[in-house]
């Protein structure tokens, strides 16, 4: 921290200017102040002020300029037409945000061009999953477009159903036999078809959607060596008051049959051909047969298609667990089918196309007025699957209208302490490749110059504040949700968060770290810059469900949000306002308001973790110099503790010189987490303590690569378990040396 008489120095500066202005004053009269020392009296007192605790109408005023009408405005225009990444419609998107972040009096605003390998289905041959009966006749067709259920449904450019970046093939099962169906293809379900003696591999494997990533599905499929994959939403996640008409969409917020979820598939984040570096025009790219894209098809189907496979397949009887919600059908697990079927077969042809397009990402900014290099960026991408009402474009209107509002600000002269860093990405939906590209481009700016990422994907999926974020952030979400008036029927966001926890037992909102999948993803788990992910999402207590029914369909309509998802779009405002009232108070705090006691709280609980059900003592038998790991996670957590006692007691009093040293400690020490090379066996993951599970890349983990090694370990052959072993005392080791390294950081700053 401080020197260790840092707090008596910063004193007596401040106790000196003091009394040299009381005394030019008393002698002379404030007439007699020279410019020049009026002019060092306004830069100090400048260099110091708080403007979030000075500034309480300016807060105020966030909170009555956020307009929902602007919002469903916004909503409207962005969601009128389809916009995939690479498309015209994304352009004219990106034209038509970079028009509005100039019009309200933006500093800068920027296209930034990217060329990217992308992935399209061939809309003059459709992928297709067929069943023949035994004298070849096709029986079934699966649909690739979701039918029209309302005007707002019809659009030529809707894409096709199909799964990015799965690969083209054509897959032919044997008569009567050759489909499983693996519930929601976890490791555990695998695991669990093992134990009842059903083999995938040379099969076509049927997941339904939910629980985990879909690329992780797929991945654990083809490493069981299926032969392809078939993936469908099932009514017990997307539709749970029944599949009739009136319970579904067009009528309710329910999905139906003919509803397909798209989306990546593929393990990779980022451009595929440039990974760990930009893919501007001239950089070098790898060979498409030189990157790790999924070798099987993969096509994605409604529960109405998928009920026609399902109602055919025997086999033995799934688990209770793994029936899901259409009736009448047993979700038998095959491979063989029924009786009456055992000359049919299944068809599974996929026709993608792999396409290098360019992509434009829009980067606004607000010039900071004190400290102009220090950045608070707020992003959440531009491109969606369809119409994206609600993912991305929910995200991108309250983005949109928090622009306005501060261009607002700016015009009665307000301008914040630090530049604000406005992003609209593309590419997202492929694997966060717009800002993944982005980071890589301006890593060594972002991880010196860099205070928070707010990113707000999903705005309003649901009525819930769902954030996960780093524990730096979490004091400052939960101060300033008790300020956001609430949107439904509590006083405060607050009010309504914390309830929604106490339905579940709990006393209070309970803090998530970050998993992957949207673009937070490059900011936190490889350039180590403390992140948030602001949503609300659909109440868990009332309907247990992932994501919400139309994610990624062609249902994710204008007509769905403005009529069942959040009419009034209050929701939208409540959102809107949080990220407002987040942008100012990091951007003008003269402290930067960071939570350092909770992030050593989380390493010490995700350790804690880590041990559980006897992977301490394994780990214990594996390095006998385990105990140092623990040993500086409690170090750690006294260095932040002593930390926060010293600066809470000089904080009023800290000069410019000080003030930026100590802000600049905390704004670090995250960073102190980010393993050049990544975690074993993911170089592009490289946050050692919170990262992504290898598993589910939507799930958070703790200390992840402990997990990862420890990985069915008992299994490993003699020279493998030796290897592992030594890769275990190796992370170890790294480990324990990053949380020294986070409790140094914190030391005086004259110690080395």
């Amino acid at each position: 921290m401080f020197s260790r008489n840092g707090g008596c120095l910063a004193a007596i500066v401040c106790a000196f200017i003091g009394i040299l202005i009381g005394v030019l004053v008393g002698c002379f009269g404030v007439n007699s102040i020279t410019k020049e020392d009026q002019k060092r009296i306004t830069t100090y007192q400048k260099l110091i002020e708080d403007k979030w605790a000075s500034e309480t109408d300016e807060t105020q005023m966030i909170l009555d300029l956020i307009s929902p009408t602007n919002l469903r405005n916004n909503l409207k225009e962005l969601s009128r037409k389809p916009h995939l990444a690479g498309t015209v419609r994304d352009d004219e998107l990106a034209m038509l945000i970079q028009r509005r972040f100039v019009e309200v009096g933006f500093d800068t605003a920027e296209l930034v061009p990217y060329e990217v390998l992308l992935s399209y289905p061939n809309h003059t041959n459709p992928n297709l999953i067929t069943m023949m009966d035994g004298s070849k006749k096709v029986v079934f067709t699966s649909k690739f477009k979701e039918e029209v259920l309302h005007e707002d449904d019809e659009d030529p450019d809707l894409v096709h159903a199909f799964n990015g970046y799965s690969a083209a093939g054509d897959v032919t099962t044997q008569p009567g036999d050759g489909v499983i169906y693996v519930n929601y293809g976890r490791v555990e379900d695998f695991e669990k078809l093992e134990e009842l003696g059903i083999d995938v591999a040379g099969h076509v494997v049927m997941a339904r959607y939910g629980k985990i990533f879909r690329g992780n599905k797929l991945l654990h499929a083809e490493q069981r060596n299926a032969t392809g994959v078939i993936l469908f939403s099932d009514p017990g996640d997307v539709a749970l008051k029944g599949t009739d008409p009136e319970d579904v969409y067009p009528n309710s917020n329910w999905l139906p049959g003919t509803g397909v979820q798209r989306g990546w598939a593929s393990p990779l984040e980022g451009d595929p051909l440039t990974p760990g570096w930009p893919s501007t025009k001239d950089a070098y790219r790898l060979d498409e047969s030189e990157v790790p894209l999924p070798k099987i098809p993969c096509q994605p189907i409604g529960y109405d298609d998928a009920r026609a496979i399902l109602e055919k397949m025997g086999g033995r009887a799934p688990p209770r667990d793994w029936i899901g919600g259409m009736k009448g059908i047993k979700y038998n697990l095959g491979p063989e089918m029924l009786g009456e079927y055992q000359d049919y077969t299944l068809r599974l042809q996929s026709h993608n196309l792999l396409r290098n397009v360019n992509i434009y990402n829009v980067i606004g900014t607000i010039k900071g007025s004190v400290e102009p290099d220090r950045y608070v960026l707020i992003g959440n991408h531009r491109d969606a699957w369809g119409y994206g009402a609600v993912d991305p474009s929910s995200g991108t209107a309250q983005l949109l209208e928090t622009a306005r509002v501060f261009g607002q600000l700016l015009k009665k002269g307000w301008r914040p302490r630090r530049t604000l860093v406005f992003c609209s990405w593309s590419a997202e939906e492929y694997g966060m490749i717009g800002s993944t590209e982005w980071v890589e481009e301006h890593l060594e700016k972002l991880q010196e110059r860099a205070v928070v990422y707010l990113n707000t994907d999903t705005c309003a999926a649901g009525p819930i504040l769902t954030p996960s974020l780093s524990p730096l952030i979490w004091d400052s979400l939960v101060k300033l949700a008790k300020i956001v008036p609430g949107v439904r029927e509590g006083k405060t966001v607050y009010d309504e968060w914390a309830a929604y926890y106490r339905a579940r037992n709990r006393s209070s909102p309970q803090l998530k770290t970050l998993g992957s999948g949207s673009d937070f993803a490059a900011f936190a788990f490889y350039g180590g810059i403390p992140s948030m992910e602001l949503s609300f999402r659909t109440d868990q207590n009332k309907y247990r469900i992932s994501k919400y029914p139309f994610y990624h369909t062609g249902y994710d309509t204008f007509h769905a949000v403005d009529k069942f998802i959040d009419p009034g779009f209050r929701i939208m405002q409540g959102c809107g306002r949080l990220a407002s009232l987040f942008l100012k108070y990091f951007a003008d705090s003269a402290l930067i308001p960071y939570s350092l006691q909770q992030l050593s709280r989380a390493v010490g609980e995700n350790l804690n973790k880590v041990k559980d059900k006897g992977k301490g003592a394994t780990l214990l038998k594996i390095y006998d110099k385990f105990p140092l790991l623990e040993e500086s996670a409690h170090n750690f957590m006294t260095a932040t503790a002593m930390f926060a006692q010293k600066l809470d007691s000089v904080k009023d009093t800290l000069d410019p010189v000080m003030l930026r040293a100590v802000n600049d400690q905390m704004m670090k020490l995250e960073r102190v987490f980010i393993m050049p090379a990544g975690l074993p066996g993911r170089p592009t993951v490289r946050h050692a303590v919170f990262a992504p599970s290898q598993f589910d890349s939507y799930a958070a983990a703790g200390f992840p690569g402990i997990s990862d090694l420890l990985y069915k370990i008992d299994d490993l052959q003699e020279e493998e378990l030796s290897k592992r072993h030594k890769e275990i005392r190796r992370h170890i080791s790294d480990l324990t040396i990053l949380l020294q390294k986070a409790s140094g950081l914190l030391e005086d700053f004259n110690l080395i």
